[in-house]
């Protein structure tokens, strides 16, 4: 190694970003929401999305930073209220596209209505779904895409959780769940529902997940993390994290 070389940041020589200590000045929130971000036996965040985010402050050179688990309503009105604040995992509707800045993709989701299979509810335009009651979370997407398209909202059951969604499915206070259907898949298995159980009315959607972050958030500063995640997402790391937390049949 030459005299030059040794003149070089240590995080170059490595091959690392150097990051604007703003990266590390930013508020991390986000949601029990499987498999992309919930809390393990501990209490502490994981998920897809939280290890993915770790991946990318070791790329940026970011230290670890706390990140905060909210219901997701709680959530998403501090992302457009606090000036420094990112929540994921963000489904990035036409709607929310440009009230907040983006790095994307955390990966990809389809958005469905969810019922008893034992009900048999024929949904063959999107219209007619309008005649039934559906749970939602509260400002999540599921719960936006409805009105988006024009659904009473009297006949949308709000919920805290998608937990508290499927009980209201599952105790007939509602005849649909409109969420995504990994996510939903996900807890019937770990509350050991019966998926039997359980069928897919009518495909909604299907949305891009992304770290959202407030629009005061500096642009330079939101296209260097997406420079690291690009970087991310390219490499076996993150491939190892598909197998780990969708692995194939």
């Amino acid at each position: 190694m030459g005299a030059a070389q040794l003149l070089l940041p240590l995080s170059l020589l490595l091959g690392q970003a150097q990051a604007s200590p703003a990266l590390g000045q930013l508020h991390y929130l986000t949601e029990e929401y499987k498999p992309y971000n919930f809390s393990d036996e501990k209490g502490a965040p994981t998920g897809l999305a939280v290890e993915l985010l770790q991946l990318v402050w070791q790329k940026t050179n970011t230290p670890p930073q706390p990140i905060t688990m909210l219901p997701w309503a709680r959530g998403y009105y501090l992302l457009t209220q606090k000036p420094n604040a990112v929540l994921f995992s963000t489904a990035r509707t036409e709607a929310r596209s440009p009230l907040f800045k983006w790095a994307c993709p955390i990966g990809y989701a389809e958005i469905v209505l969810m019922g008893l299979a034992g009900r048999d509810i024929k949904i063959r335009k999107l219209e007619d779904a309008q005649g039934y009651t559906i749970g939602a979370v509260r400002t999540d997407v599921g719960e936006q895409l409805l009105l988006n398209n024009g659904f009473d909202e009297q006949k949308i059951m709000s919920a805290n959780r998608l937990s508290q969604a499927l009980r209201m499915l599952t105790s007939g206070r509602v005849d649909l769940v409109s969420t995504n259907r990994t996510t939903m898949q996900d807890l019937i298995a770990a509350q050991q529902l019966d998926p039997a159980q359980f069928t897919v009315s009518w495909v909604l959607s299907s949305e891009q997940f992304c770290y959202a972050f407030s629009h005061p958030v500096d642009d330079a500063l939101v296209k260097e993390f997406q420079h690291g995640l690009t970087q991310v997402l390219a490499s076996s790391d993150f491939r190892q994290l598909q197998a780990k937390y969708f692995p194939l049949p």
